[in-house]
Formats: C-alpha cells, sequence, structure tokens
C-alpha cells in the first residue's frame, strides 16, 4: 500500500479549517477538461473551493508551511473538495497534479478507491493521486482540504516526509 497511500502524522484543527472553508472560500463545480462530455466538466455534485490567498486562512497556511518544508515542495496549491452525498466521483488519475495531502474534515465519509488495491480509509495522508482511484457514493457529503503538489512526485514527496 505504500506506493498508493501514505497516512501522515499531521497536527491541525479540522474546526478551524471547516470554518475558513465556509468563510471566503466559493466553491464551484469542478473543472479541468475541456472535453465537454466528460463527467469532469463541471460536475455539480464535486465542487472545488480554491484557496488564492492563503493569508486569510492561517490554520491553511500554517499546514502549507509546513508541508512545503517537509516535502521541500515549492507549487502547492491548497483547494477544498466537496462531494456532494449519495454521489460518486468515477475512476481517474489526476492530471498535472503529481501527489497531494489530503486532510478529511467530516468523520464518517467515503473511502478513496485505487483500482489496483480497492478501498483505503484515511483521515490525513499524502497520496499518490498518480494512480487510478475513484470515490465511490456515501449517504453523508465528504469535505476534504487538499494540497495538490505539483513539483514532487508521490515518492519523491514520501522520501523528503519520512527522512
Amino acid at each position: 500500500m505504500d506506493e498508493f497511500l501514505t497516512p501522515l502524522d499531521l497536527s491541525f484543527s479540522r474546526e478551524l479549517l471547516l470554518n475558513e472553508a465556509n468563510n471566503g472560500t466559493e466553491f464551484k463545480p469542478f473543472d479541468s477538461v475541456p472535453n465537454t462530455t466528460s463527467w469532469f466538466n463541471k460536475p455539480s455534485t464535486w465542487l472545488v473551493g480554491k484557496v488564492d490567498d492563503v493569508t486569510i486562512c492561517p490554520e491553511v497556511n500554517r499546514l502549507l508551511s509546513i508541508i512545503k518544508a517537509r516535502m521541500d515542495c515549492t507549487d502547492v496549491r491548497p483547494r477544498y473538495y466537496k462531494q456532494e452525498a449519495n454521489t460518486e466521483v468515477p475512476l481517474h488519475a489526476d492530471i498535472n497534479t503529481l501527489c497531494s495531502v489530503n486532510i478529511m474534515l467530516v468523520d464518517d465519509y467515503a473511502p478513496i478507491v485505487f483500482e489496483e488495491i480497492g478501498e483505503v480509509t484515511y483521515k490525513c495522508a499524502l497520496l499518490n493521486i498518480s494512480r487510478t482511484h475513484s470515490v465511490p457514493p456515501h449517504p453523508k457529503t465528504r469535505y476534504l482540504l487538499k494540497y495538490s503538489i505539483f513539483d514532487k512526485t508521490y515518492e519523491e514527496a514520501r522520501q523528503c516526509w519520512l527522512t
């Protein structure tokens, strides 16, 4: 499982992160695919809230600083994601994002499903999202904070964190 996910012992305030998500983060349908027939072209059930100004989100900013320092990264972008209850995110591998640190912001949530190994549940982890994965339907809304890393592979970031 180490090649897919590494649990992280990162101290954070879920309450502060949720407050920062709810105060000033505008959620919009995910959109990074120019193909208008793709599920990933603005699905109404999978929303993203980009944190463009971390100075107004002190807890997001604090964690960003730790992640950048521990993983020796410079291009890390925090984003909140909201997957509506009883909906799925289909099988995919992330494009451009090499890996990510994901922090679950609720207690009751769907697992990530890697095509090669199946369901994995985590609270805070470094994820190899270049591997094909999905998120199945769940009766509760799934909220997470994702630090998308663009300048280190999963293996590089993992090695930096563990040393």
